[in-house]
């Protein structure tokens, strides 16, 4: 007779262990009770309607982790509520760190479950693929942008940002913000990511604007 006992083993292991899976992953269902202090300025389900601000929706899980543990770190040192722990892992975010003062009492607060639930559900929602006007021809410095961020703005990598159909403003916003990044000493809109630095302070203000509005152009699916 054949012993199922190991099978069950491994059942009963793949039950103990799915929360913690599904947990590190994020909750979609969670995050979306915790969106809606989120609408104001990203729109319903990700889908931004307000020039300068990011629309959110399918954006990569990993990407919006670190940027919402980034902006988290910030606003506590801001707040004088650093602790020592806080402080380390603020002073390990040398290669990349952001700062965003309208972020700071909505992210300040919030726990890494709650993190990684919101992440989860921005990943999760369908992106609106209408574009906001014609595409336009492939500015030359593309071809650099496409190593990282996937050939027409939609990456593989979900530790790097899908840029195509993001709002252009917000893009350039960005861009400008690393080609003047500084040792970050708190302020709105700093920004540091060591890669985008040296490739964005090759570009002219020019090159900026039209590298974003191509981005923005393209449909984000």
């Amino acid at each position: 007779m054949r012993d199922w006992r190991p099978c069950a083993i491994l059942i009963l292991l793949a039950t103990l262990l799915l929360p913690q899976i599904v947990h590190a992953q994020g909750d979609p269902s969670r995050g979306a009770q915790l969106s809606g202090q989120c609408e104001e300025c990203h729109g319903d389900a990700g889908e931004n309607r307000i020039e300068g601000f990011p629309n959110l929706a399918n954006q990569n899980y990993n990407y919006l982790v670190k940027q919402l543990r980034e902006m988290r770190t910030s606003a506590r040192e801001r707040y004088g509520e650093a602790t020592r722990q806080q402080s380390a892992e603020a002073k390990a975010l040398l290669r990349a760190k952001r700062s965003n003062e309208i972020m700071d009492p909505f992210v300040v607060e919030l726990s890494d479950e709650d993190i990684h639930d919101l992440s989860a559900y921005y990943a999760d929602q369908a992106c609106n693929a209408v574009m906001v006007g014609a595409p336009l021809p492939a500015p030359k410095i593309e071809a650099r942008c496409q190593v990282c961020h996937g050939k027409f703005g939609i990456t593989k990598n979900s530790n790097i940002p899908n840029i195509a159909g993001q709002d252009a403003l917000y893009l350039e916003q960005q861009l400008l913000n690393f080609k003047t990044a500084t040792e970050m000493a708190g302020g709105a809109g700093n920004r540091r990511a060591g890669i985008m630095e040296s490739q964005v302070r090759m570009l002219s203000d020019q090159d900026i604007k039209d590298i974003s509005l191509y981005y923005a152009r393209l449909p984000c699916r």
